[in-house]
């Protein structure tokens, strides 16, 4: 089985192989198990590849070393399995390490069926050297591919020798698909600036998603400053659930961590495609933590993650404006501007050798540091727009004024009903010379020409929802707006028309139309009850109309019979009742 590789932190020992009913391959970390059958290798008959779960991560993991008996060689250089059977598993990466980089893609099995090659590219996204994380592990970027039961595995441009699958599944767990609510209140700068600053957006915490705090390698280290916020995607999926991004995400850290040696997950941040913010990397989002994202340029930055591919899709506007917000909030903290540039110095990467002080935006894409794709070609020329809305956050905050204190809020009196007045109390406030501007809105459309602190309900208001609003402004203050929304929609009372009709052979008729004022749009709904003498008929309308019959198997004797028709009214249109006879004709 040739000799396991060494171990990237001395903190994780080589787990034993198990024994009692499953035959053992090489591996490093996680238990490989492989189902006794009829023929013990794995992809034979009755073989197969098992995940198992080893900690508190809520994550099932695999890793399994891959020599001549699991991935023989094809041709010069180029190495392919066969099509091997798995228990349940939706990630999957590999790690090696040294100087190689093969060009790896996999086949997965999903229902039965096997799909396309998909393409494991190397990971970018990494500690600076000298930050004692990592060593010389190199892995792929991690492959979200949903649940899948079968790999099938192709390597070309050589195989290292310490070439190890990592294959995990990380379980659903309950309230994962209720995350994203957690509101987070303003966080004030370490500087303690005494002007106001952008708010901390929400973010769902560790916690929240779950992160097994056993799995990180030492407490947090911090950057002296902020000067970057670098944008990376990851996970190369973009049809994950609202639901699946706990999951992801505690599959991510288990990666990072495990098989790359990470003190703790790499990013500071994650956006999922739902444009919810994630707390990724301990230490403190209000704190300048240093990640491990962005090779040579991480101790002056922090690290915000999308999780999808944007090689493949554009960014929605949820990720935009998620991305501006955490960024403006970041930049804020720190006295930094979104929209220009800044000058750091590399601590070394495959772009930038270490001490060459380099110019770049202050809101950044990977690919400007590294030699890399990332953050994708569709998130990367969306980056000049993040940047223009981010300093408008910025600036929207900075140059806020003190706002008009108000004392004693407005409020709106009145009752909501046609040719009724409504009236705006303009309550207190400081300064008490402040401006008022009064509005007024029909369903929240501004109605024109209305401008008063009074309104007088109208026949077009009937069955909407009137609301005042009103603006306080002075100079050099922040304006102040309140808005106002009336008790219920506007009612009116109704005119209820009725029309008989007697016949010969003791038939009544009686036709009725609710109609409601005129240049109304509201409509007369529900039923009319009909009295004729001590007869009752209750009938429904229809567009405010209604028929009554009475007679028929036991008609009226001839002779004049009061009529009396009640419509209750629905809520809009009020109640009213009309009175009138009808003459049943002499046989």
């Amino acid at each position: 089985m040739g000799v396991m590789p060494p171990e990237s932190t001395s903190r994780r020992p080589l787990l034993k192989a198990m024994a009692g009913g499953v035959v053992a391959i090489g591996a490093v970390g996680a238990v490989v198990r492989v189902t006794s059958g009829s023929n013990d290798s794995p992809g034979g008959p009755g073989g197969r590849l098992e995940l198992s779960s080893q900690d508190e991560s809520g994550v099932d993991a695999l890793d399994l070393r891959l020599g001549d008996d699991l991935l023989p060689q094809v041709s010069g250089g180029r190495f392919r399995s066969a099509q091997l059977p798995t228990t349940t598993h939706s990630m999957v990466a590999f790690t090696w390490t040294g100087t190689a980089e093969p060009r790896i893609q996999i086949k997965s099995r999903r229902d039965g069926t096997w799909g396309t090659w998909q393409t494991a590219g190397i990971l970018h996204d990494l500690p600076d050297p000298g930050s004692g994380e990592g060593g010389d592990v190199i892995g792929t970027d991690l492959l979200w591919i949903g649940d899948s039961d079968g790999i099938q595995i192709h390597v070309a441009g050589g195989r290292p020798s310490d070439l190890t699958l990592v294959l995990l599944h990380p379980a659903r767990e309950r309230g994962d698909g209720l995350l994203g609510a957690e509101a987070s209140g303003r966080t004030t700068s370490p500087q303690a600036r005494a002007t106001p600053t952008v708010p901390r957006p929400t973010i769902v915490s560790r916690r929240s998603w779950g992160a097994d705090e056993s799995l990180r390698d030492g407490s947090p280290r911090y950057n002296e400053t902020i000067k970057q916020v670098h944008v990376h995607h990851t996970v190369s999926t973009n049809t994950y659930a609202k639901e699946d991004v706990a999951g992801l995400i505690r599959g991510m850290y288990r990666y990072h961590t495990h098989n790359l040696g990470w003190s703790d997950l790499g990013y500071n941040f994650l956006v999922d495609r739902f444009g919810r913010t994630w707390e990724g990397r301990a230490g403190g989002a209000a704190r300048a933590v240093r990640g491990a994202h962005t090779l040579g340029f991480n101790d002056t930055s922090t690290g915000v993650s999308v999780i999808g591919n944007f090689e493949l899709v554009k960014p929605g506007r949820p990720i935009i404006d998620a991305i501006a917000a955490i960024a403006a909030w970041k930049l804020d903290l720190y006295g930094r501007k979104a929209d220009g540039f800044v000058r750091v110095t590399s601590e070394g990467s495959d772009k930038y050798s270490a001490s060459r002080v380099v110019k770049l935006p202050a809101i950044d894409g990977h690919r400007d540091t590294n030699d890399t794709a990332c953050p994708g070609q569709n998130l990367y020329d969306v980056l000049p727009m993040i940047r223009r809305r981010t300093q408008a956050v910025i600036d929207r905050y900075r140059n806020a004024a003190e706002p008009i204190a108000v004392t004693r809020r407005a409020s709106l009196s009145g009752t909501p009903a046609i040719g009724q007045t409504m009236r705006v109390d303009p309550g207190s406030y400081t300064p008490s010379d402040a401006t008022r501007t009064y509005a007024w809105a029909r369903d929240e459309v501004v109605i024109q020409g209305a401008t008063g602190s009074s309104y007088v309900c109208s026949a077009a208001d009937v069955g909407t929802v009137l609301s005042a609003g009103l603006q306080l402004t002075s100079p050099g203050r922040e304006p102040v707006t309140q808005v106002l929304p009336a008790s219920g929609p506007v009612t009116a009372p109704a005119t209820v028309t009725v029309r008989t009709r007697g016949g010969r052979k003791g038939y009544a008729t009686i036709y009725v139309q609710v109609s409601p004022p005129e240049g109304s749009s509201a409509r007369a709904t529900g039923k009319i009850r009909v009295q004729v003498n001590n007869r009752t008929k209750v009938v429904p309308l229809a567009d405010g109309a209604g028929v009554a019959r009475f007679g028929r198997g036991r008609g009226f004797k001839p002779g004049r019979y009061n009529v009396t028709v009640i419509y209750p009214g629905n809520g809009i249109i009020l109640g009213s009742r009309a009175e009138t006879t009808i003459t049943i004709p002499p046989r």
